[in-house]
């Protein structure tokens, strides 16, 4: 299972629209994650036949900020619990396994209306009994480690997202492949890079994915880059020999061996 979460910062633009088919043709994941749509539902089924997605579920914006939407390849894989303009949650079937829930997630910008995200978080939780993964700009760190640039965050603003991470019960999955999710786009020491984009995954469920693998996918319509999740990323592929093994000559003819 493959999925990609990106704030695209509005789909008006066309070249995020090109973008954003690129992303899908480069990548083939099974669901997408958009946040920062800043659309009205009704408008973006057009977005959906241009990708050429089965299923789309979309939240309308704010005026000129907000909006999300989710969409999914098969139309029978993804069944959506509930939404709001912070979340979107669904119940994804996977064959010959049992179903896996997924919450696209977009954290309020604002520090003083932080704890609202968090709160409903705390909603959603309640009603999770399956193994449960969390995607999207949660727009907040969980430490200095997360930011290059710029005056320090706030520390009690860590702390309570440290503090909802380890009350649902959740493992912040670190990417294998790139770090920083948000750059400002300016130049020299006015230049800031924050890590604001994730997955988090619930840590009795992280052992049932030995091949996980989370990257980073460089985007250039927006100030923020994608993110993908595949369980299967690390899976050694048929047919491939051990990358370990290597040919080399020898007086004696051609010797195999192992490298150290």
């Amino acid at each position: 299972m493959r999925i990609i979460c990106w704030n695209c910062r509005g789909v008006g633009n066309p070249a995020t629209v090109r973008d954003l088919k690129q992303l899908l043709i480069a990548n083939d994941p099974d669901i997408i994650f958009l946040c920062e749509t800043k659309s009205n539902a009704n408008k973006f089924d057009f977005v959906r036949r241009k990708c050429r997605i089965e299923g789309c579920l979309a939240v309308n914006a704010e005026g000129r900020s907000g909006g999300l939407v989710m969409m999914w390849k098969d139309s029978k894989q993804v069944e959506i619990q509930t939404h709001s303009i912070n979340h979107i949650d669904s119940l994804i079937h996977v064959e010959n396994d049992s179903p896996i829930r997924f919450t696209g997630f977009y954290g309020n910008a604002d520090p003083n209306k932080r704890q609202s995200s968090w709160n409903m978080l705390r909603r959603v939780g309640q009603t999770v009994n399956e193994k449960w993964i969390i995607g999207g700009d949660f727009n907040a760190l969980l430490d200095e480690a997360e930011k290059e640039g710029g005056r320090r965050k706030a520390t009690i603003l860590m702390e309570d997202f440290r503090s909802i991470v380890d009350e649902l019960s959740m493992v912040d999955l670190k990417t294998d492949y790139g770090w920083f999710t948000w750059v400002n786009n300016r130049e020299g020491t006015a230049r800031v890079k924050e890590r604001l984009d994730r997955f988090l995954m619930s840590a009795n469920a992280v052992n049932s994915f030995p091949f996980l693998e989370t990257r980073v996918i460089r985007q250039s319509s927006s100030d923020h880059d994608a993110i993908s999740l595949d369980t299967e990323g690390r899976r050694p592929r048929d047919g491939l020999r051990d990358p370990r093994l290597s040919l080399s000559m020898t007086s004696a003819g051609l010797e195999m061996r192992k490298l150290k």
